[in-house]
């Protein structure tokens, strides 16, 4: 059915094609949008808490809400207080809580937020921390790797509170106290969100059964960790693969060491690409280099090393004089000690 109102033809019925309805902005529900992190006891949550009122469609925020909300504790496993203003009048939607506390140390503590009318929401879980009381070992103790080489697995510890709860940004200090070995970083280490420090730990030159000795300590924590290593013998002789990585042009491994005496032997043992051994510009000389293109089989050495030193060498068919030692690059490096 249409009618003529004014020389223009409208319709009625339901169907004329006119703009619908706008969505839905009814407040149904609260979300966390800036979830609590981990806290020291007693301090404010930062940064703050804040929650959004959303509509039955997940829309947020809903900017005409100024609904009140209130904050509590959902799961307290430190059976801690609340502190601070606890219900926020929403404002464009979102109620901002800058001054939460909780005043006893615990792991895994949820908030909830509610507000009348509107389905409540739980937060994540979180942490309150006191002062550093404990230290422990983590990860990296009684290993084993080659003189003057880093042990595979950087020495770790745990630092805690007196509830067991991990402390951040509590300095710790890697000593070497046995083996003559260093670690780096020199200066202290901060634990991480998770109360966890590590460090890199090279051994020192002498060979033995746990000979090398390091230890930990967390400023404000009696007591001290220790970590051992043994250090095994410099191998004196070693091969090296040529051509032999995913794309045929790399040395496995790229850096050896080797006592002084000790002796290097390039084997070519896959592949049909020709390679070949030369030493590298600024690099004391590696004898018998060039040792000419060749492909599988060949076997170049034993070259004996009698000379302290670092020493480069690359293939002059796939790599320059002055390319770096590292991956991507068919360069490698021998170091004699």
């Amino acid at each position: 059915m249409f009618l003529l109102i004014g020389g223009l033809v409208a319709g009625c019925g339901g169907d004329g094609g006119g703009p619908g309805p706008g969505p839905d902005t009814t407040p149904t529900k609260v979300r966390f949008t800036a979830l609590p992190s981990n806290t020291a006891v007693g301090a404010a949550i930062t940064p703050a808490v804040k929650v959004s009122v959303e509509d039955a469609s997940g829309n947020l925020p809903v900017t005409s809400s100024t609904a009140p909300i209130t904050i509590a504790i959902g799961n307290n496993s430190g059976g801690a207080t609340l502190g601070g203003n606890t219900t926020q009048s929403a404002v464009g939607g979102v109620a901002t809580f800058s001054d939460l506390t909780l005043d006893q140390s615990g792991m895994a503590y949820t908030l909830s937020a509610s507000s009348p009318g509107l389905t409540s929401a739980a937060s994540g879980a979180f942490n309150i921390f006191s002062a550093a009381a404990l230290i422990a070992k983590n990860a990296g103790d009684n290993q084993t790797a080659q003189v003057s080489t880093a042990v595979p697995i950087d020495p770790q510890v745990l630092v805690r509170d007196a509830n067991d709860v991990p402390v951040p940004q509590v300095p710790v200090t890697f000593e070497v106290t046995a083996g003559g070995g260093s670690v780096n970083p020199l200066t202290p280490v901060n634990t991480s969100a998770g109360g966890l420090a590590s460090v890199h730990w090279t051994l020192g030159s002498q060979a033995g059964t746990n000979n090398n000795i390091l230890q930990a300590s967390a400023a404000g924590v009696a007591g001290s960790v220790t970590f051992t290593a043994s250090a095994t013998p410099t191998p004196s002789g070693v091969s090296i693969q040529v051509g032999n990585g995913p794309t045929q042009f790399v040395f496995i491994p790229q850096s050896v060491t080797i006592p002084v005496g000790g002796t290097v032997t390039w084997v070519w043992s896959s592949g049909s690409t020709s390679h070949n051994v030369q030493t590298s510009q600024g690099s004391p000389n590696i004898s018998g280099t060039p040792s000419g293109p060749h492909s599988t089989p060949f076997t170049f050495g034993p070259i004996q090393f009698n000379t302290a030193g670092t020493y480069t060498f690359y293939c002059s068919v796939h790599a320059t004089a002055t390319d770096p030692v590292a991956p991507g690059f068919m360069t490698g490096q021998i170091t004699v000690q």
